[in-house]
């Protein structure tokens, strides 16, 4: 298998500060990896790095293996939407094709893109959803093998969101490769099959949320009560509780032990479920872990 995108040993920083420390992963093709982190974990910045728009300070990046920089295998969404008076949404995507040496087809590019309907409107007339998909039709027009992802779906509607989904897995399937960033870690857990987690400015975990779960070896217990928080909190077998609008969430790594501590109160309880963490809970564990 080919591998899409190495990073070795990258490091960053602005003045005194470390924005990155020794960032080191690769990815194989046809993978979709989701970057996750906390706001200032140096998501951004890594990626603006590998796609050459800012520097690092030592280490390297290669991309399908090739020494030199090829912009043309790859294509970037960032999070700001491009709008200019007076350009169509035709005309945009056509200028942007001619860049590169073998683009996607136009055809390609609006049903991927669901624009069909829109390429007579100006590019600063378009809804911030509509500007979303005019940034992703961009971001494939020349026809890339690896795409990164910066927030793709922030201001599109449910519909529109499910929609681009499965449209990055029809291109999966194509043998197209992403590294993603999101907010709506609901939507990454769904579509990525790997995880690569920063924390102050450094890769704290690299694998499937298979593994993660494995790793952290808790899961959460979740029902209704009007109880106190207090009670809970001082179950042995509870190692966090989080509570809203009397829905409470315990994090536990002993779920027997927990149920068993539960029985007394168990007449002021509803709704009781056992799941697996999801990856919000799962990724504050990780950061519980390192402090």
């Amino acid at each position: 298998m080919t591998t899409a995108l190495e990073v070795k040993n990258i490091n960053k920083k602005y003045k005194n500060k470390v924005v990155l420390n020794d960032i080191n992963f690769s990815i194989q093709s046809g993978e979709i990896v989701a970057l996750i982190g906390k706001n200032g974990a140096g998501k951004s910045t890594l990626i603006n790095i590998i796609t050459k728009l800012i520097q690092q300070d030592s280490g390297q990046s290669k991309i399908f293996e090739k020494e030199k920089f090829d912009r043309n295998l790859i294509g970037v969404m960032m999070q700001e939407n491009i709008s200019l008076d007076r350009i169509t949404v035709k005309e945009i995507i056509k200028l942007t094709r001619t860049y590169y040496r073998n683009p996607m087809s136009y055809q390609a590019i609006l049903a991927l893109s669901e624009l069909q309907n829109y390429t007579n409107h100006p590019m600063d007339k378009l809804s911030g959803g509509q500007k979303r998909k005019l940034q992703f039709a961009l971001t494939l027009a020349g026809n890339p093998d690896l795409i990164f992802l910066d927030e793709p779906t922030v201001g599109m509607d449910a519909e529109s969101r499910t929609k681009f989904w499965k449209h990055i897995d029809e291109l999966k399937k194509q043998g197209k490769t992403f590294l993603i960033t999101s907010h709506y870690l609901e939507e990454l857990e769904k579509v990525a099959n790997r995880f690569i987690f920063m924390h102050n400015q450094k890769i704290i975990f690299d694998g499937s949320l298979t593994e993660m779960r494995k790793q952290l070896k808790k899961v959460q217990v979740t029902f209704n009560s009007e109880l106190i928080e207090d009670i809970f909190n001082k179950l042995p077998a509870v190692l966090r509780v989080s509570e809203l609008n009397h829905h409470y969430t315990l994090i536990t790594s002993d779920v027997n032990s927990l149920i068993t501590q539960l029985v007394p109160y168990l007449s002021a309880i509803d709704n009781l479920e056992i799941r697996q963490q999801n990856l919000d809970t799962l990724m504050d564990s990780l950061i519980r872990n390192e402090e």
